[in-house]
C-alpha cells in the first residue's frame, strides 16, 4: 500500500491544540485518520433514505405536547378535516 503525505495549514487555536494532543502522546496522524473515517461514514449516512417515522418520533419526544392542550375539534387522520381546520387557523386570504 503507498501512503502520502499530506500537507494541512493550522491556525493558531488548532496549532495549539495540536502541540497540547502531541504532548499528551496522541499520533496527530492517528486523528486525522479517524477524522477521515467519520466524515466519509457520514456521506454515506446522508446518501441513505431517512427514516421518517424515526425522525418524527423523536420529534414529538423532544416537544411532547403539553398536558393541558385541549382536544382538536376535528379528527387528525382525516385530511379532509386537517386541512379545514389549517385554513379556519389561518383565516381568510389577502388579494
Amino acid at each position: 500500500m503507498s501512503s502520502r503525505l499530506v500537507n494541512v495549514r493550522l491556525d493558531a487555536e488548532r496549532l495549539r491544540k495540536a502541540q497540547t494532543l502531541r504532548e499528551r502522546g496522541v499520533a496527530l496522524s492517528d486523528v486525522v485518520r479517524e477524522a477521515i473515517d467519520e466524515r466519509f461514514a457520514g456521506l454515506h449516512r446522508s446518501d441513505s433514505k431517512p427514516d421518517v417515522r424515526t425522525i418524527v418520533r423523536r420529534i414529538f419526544e423532544q416537544y411532547p405536547d403539553p398536558p393541558d392542550l385541549p382536544r382538536r375539534d376535528y379528527d387528525v387522520h382525516d385530511r379532509r378535516a386537517a386541512r379545514g381546520a389549517i385554513l379556519r387557523k389561518l383565516g381568510p386570504v389577502r388579494p
